[in-house]
């Protein structure tokens, strides 16, 4: 029996952020990829009223029906994320994606960098930062740094000028991301290599990798940060946009490849990633890899840098779309 695809996404509150709106576009690509496959579907926004009765009904259709889980959040908020997973999981719904406990390590990044530490990952040092009162307790820090809220994702909040060179860069950045997030800033060392995307698919042993994507950096000035910043990300044809181009495969030898997949499949099974993911993986001054950030559910829109990873393996977007809800299908719901 074919399962009924239901295609869950937050509904956007802020229109006016192309990091909101872009569930929809992508909330579309994968309904055309899965009735192109043959599957029926139905696509569903949430909000914190819809939430519960969606569920509750959905939860009399148990046995035929497989939740493809695009919810970023809810009612504009992304730490809303895991809670959206864990509800999927009470109801004992299949579902697409990572579960809760994975989605809510990955989205605090302290609790992340412990998780990396303990699976003997090599990451970025760090300090985190409660309080404007805290920054007094601040250690000594190899400058330049980057200053991040500790629970955001898309690279809100990141700009150029979250890249510091002196204190009093640092603590006015801190104190910015307290003020503007109302949440912990995060302080890392600023790694001043090449950066690249590692897409895995599949779950636990069965975890593959997809070719490497690295991120180039072109036209930046001598000393300008090179960084995915929110802009580059989400705001198309902006200034950082047209200056960070995604290259798959990347130009990388042996060795380094070697390196960084092992880094990203130790760090993909750690964190219990499953059905897809992307790691984010930079290089330090000596072109030593390090992970800077774990991405379950990442964006999979048919322009997202995850697509072009599947299409350079020999896979087409379709087949990668139906492989999900087929590894969710026959999954034991919780």
């Amino acid at each position: 029996m074919r399962p009924q695809v239901v295609l869950l996404f937050n509904e956007p509150v802020n229109t006016e952020e192309p990091s909101e709106v872009g569930v929809i576009g992508e909330a579309e690509d994968i309904v055309s990829a899965l009735e192109s496959k043959g599957h029926a579907v139905e696509s569903r926004p949430v909000s914190r009223q819809t939430l519960l009765p969606t569920l509750s009904e959905l939860e009399d259709r148990r046995e035929s029906v497989v939740v493809f889980n695009l919810c970023e959040g809810l009612n504009g908020h992304s730490h809303h994320e895991p809670l959206l997973a864990g509800l999927l999981e009470l109801h004992r719904l299949r579902f697409t994606g990572s579960p809760s406990s994975t989605l809510s390590w990955a989205l605090d990044k302290r609790v992340a960098k412990a998780i990396l530490g303990f699976a003997g990952v090599r990451t970025p040092g760090a300090q985190a930062f409660c309080t404007a009162g805290s920054m007094d307790e601040i250690k000594e820090f190899a400058l330049p740094a980057i200053v991040k809220p500790v629970r955001e994702d898309g690279s809100l909040g990141i700009t150029a000028d979250s890249v510091v060179h002196t204190a009093d860069e640092l603590h006015a950045r801190i104190r910015w991301v307290l003020e503007t997030y109302r949440q912990p800033a995060l302080v890392e060392g600023y790694l001043t290599g090449r950066e690249f995307n590692m897409s895995i698919l599949g779950e636990g042993d069965d975890a593959r990798l997809l070719p490497v994507e690295e991120i180039l950096f072109e036209g930046y000035s001598p000393g300008e940060p090179r960084l995915l910043s929110y802009d580059a990300k989400w705001r198309v044809g902006s200034h950082d946009d047209v200056r960070t181009i995604p290259k798959c495969p990347a130009a990388v030898d042996g060795n380094l490849r070697d390196a960084m997949e092992s880094l990203a499949l130790t760090t993909y099974q750690a964190f219990g990633c499953r059905d897809y993911a992307r790691i984010d993986i930079r290089l330090d001054g000596g072109g030593t890899p390090h992970v800077l950030d774990v991405n379950p559910n990442p964006d999979i829109s048919r322009v997202a840098g995850m697509a072009l990873a599947v299409t350079q393996s020999g896979m087409s977007y379709e087949e990668f779309v139906d492989s999900v809800v087929e590894a969710a299908w026959n999954r034991t719901p919780y």
